[in-house]
């Protein structure tokens, strides 16, 4: 996502604290009680939780990943192989 800079992993605990920052701010000022900033925190990171999982475990997505490990080359249909941007990925024709 950012390249060499930050992990997904970094990114979600970043994510994370921001949400529990935001909803402490809510039940401070009063506009919501601690049980539904739980509840909302919990739903908002799950969802963002799927829907990473999903996005990162598309046919691309999945390619991608795969050449990016040392040593390792990637031969993938060209549907695939056309959307990633490695070098490493090289089409089948197919």
């Amino acid at each position: 996502m950012f390249g060499n800079l930050i992990t997904s992993a970094q990114v979600a605990s970043l994510l994370r604290t921001l949400l529990q920052v935001g909803s402490t701010a809510l039940v401070t000022r009063g506009v919501i009680d601690s049980d539904t900033a739980t509840s909302v925190v919990s739903a908002i990171v799950l969802l963002a939780t799927t829907a990473w999982g999903l996005y990162a475990r598309r046919a691309t997505g999945l390619v991608a990943s795969a050449a990016n490990v040392p040593g390792v080359s990637v031969s993938a249909p060209a549907s695939i192989a056309n959307a990633v941007t490695n070098p490493k990925v090289t089409s089948t024709g197919a």
